[in-house]
């Protein structure tokens, strides 16, 4: 794993949905993150694992830079 890799996952990061502004949805794995970006047409940028159930894990998106 690179460090640009495990920069952007974090196993100790808070979420708080109600104050966060950045574009994200929640996922049951890391592989439905990948593939909510692609449907979104957005550049995943962070995958935050809160191991909070129904949906354990929080993808992090930004529009990709022209």
């Amino acid at each position: 794993m690179t460090d640009e890799s495990s920069s952007n996952n974090s196993d100790e990061e808070e979420f708080d949905p109600v104050t966060d502004s950045r574009d994200w949805s929640a996922a049951e794995t890391e592989l439905a993150c990948f593939a909510l970006a692609r449907s979104k047409g957005k550049r995943l940028v962070k995958i935050i694992k809160t191991k909070k159930p129904p949906m354990p894990i929080i993808c992090i998106f930004e529009d990709y830079q022209e």
